[in-house]
């Protein structure tokens, strides 16, 4: 394992990335302009306790951002994965910047990128393995946003040359568009963003994705919907202590293993043991409300393993009003 490297490691995604990264036990390269960004981003990874080296670097200049990857790779090593993370975020319209601005956006929205994939890719196409990750955004144009949407459509395009050059070398060439401001505690909290780049780099081949768009979720409707959608949201984030909080103190609880457990605490003990980077998704099929306090119904849910296996398993669940609260009284999976 030669690690992670994250160019443009400011708050939000790239910081969020790197944590990711770090749980894993990837050592961590970090490249930002400037010191101070830098050193917020080692503190953020930093109780992780693996090796991370930083390297101060504008990712449109290309002599710099060679010299910086060619540091990370004499500390490091090839990395396993590399993660493009830098973009100029900029209101313009058709006409109102000036060439000179255009070319500047471009350098960092696109051409950065490229300088990074044209220093390594060939030396992990040669290993036959690594991970080439670009942050996207802007799905569709908007005229508001001239040189952000010139930009991000430039990053797709290059994904799809990257793919086609060495993705028969064992290169796995993707964007994660994300389509909104990034926010802790919001659809786009950027923990939530950062398990797309960590899915697509375990990826096994054959299920490659090469663009991944990240959208504002759509409001639950329903308790075991809200339920479910907070449960999900802990699961994916491996927080055994908040998903036994969804649970009622005195639940009755049968997983995906036979034995029955009972109570928060063995509830926990349950979540704990599942692999970090697995993820869920959910679909609620239909509950009915049963009295004022109970509530049960039926869910499917997808479990995604951090190696890209998915597992489909139907879930009976009984929600209990108590104290202000909904609480999951029964979970039964099944399948």
């Amino acid at each position: 394992m030669s690690g992670a490297v994250v160019i443009a490691a400011g708050p939000g995604i790239g910081q969020a990335v790197a944590r990711r990264f770090a749980r894993e036990g990837y050592p961590i390269a970090l490249i930002a302009r400037g010191d101070e960004t830098l050193r917020a981003a080692a503190r953020a990874v930093g109780p992780s306790g693996v090796p991370v080296v930083t390297v101060a670097a504008d990712c449109a200049d290309e002599d710099a951002l060679r010299g910086a990857l060619d540091r990370v790779v004499a500390e490091h090593g090839l990395p396993d994965v590399v993660v493009y993370n830098a973009a100029v975020v900029q209101g313009d319209a058709p006409g109102e910047l000036p060439a000179r601005a255009h070319l500047e956006a471009w350098a960092v929205n696109v051409v950065g990128a490229l300088t990074a994939a044209d220093h390594l890719a060939p030396a992990m196409a040669r290993r036959g393995s690594g991970s080439i990750l670009v942050t996207g955004g802007m799905p569709e144009p908007k005229w508001q946003y001239t040189s952000l949407s010139l930009g991000k459509a430039g990053v797709r395009t290059l994904v799809r040359i990257l793919d086609q050059r060495y993705g028969a070398a064992g290169v796995h060439a993707a964007s994660v568009t994300v389509d909104g401001p990034v926010a802790p505690g919001t659809d786009f909290d950027p923990d939530d963003i950062a398990e797309h780049y960590w899915r697509l780099h375990v990826q096994p081949r054959h299920r490659w994705e090469h663009e991944v768009l990240h959208t504002e979720r759509q409001a639950p409707t329903g308790v075991l919907a809200e339920l479910l959608d907070a449960w999900r949201r802990a699961f994916d984030r491996h927080r055994p202590a908040e998903l036994a909080s969804l649970f009622s103190p005195d639940a009755l609880f049968q997983g995906t293993t036979p034995s029955l457990r009972r109570g928060t605490a063995e509830i926990a003990g349950y979540y704990g043991d599942v692999p970090e980077g697995t993820t869920a998704r959910v679909d609620v099929l239909g509950e009915t409300r049963l009295s004022e306090r109970l509530v049960s119904g039926f869910a499917e849910v997808t479990f995604t393993a951090a190696t890209g296996e998915d597992r489909r398993v139907r879930l009976s669940l009984v929600a209990e009003h108590r104290d202000d609260a909904w609480l999951i009284r029964q979970y039964h999976a099944a399948g």
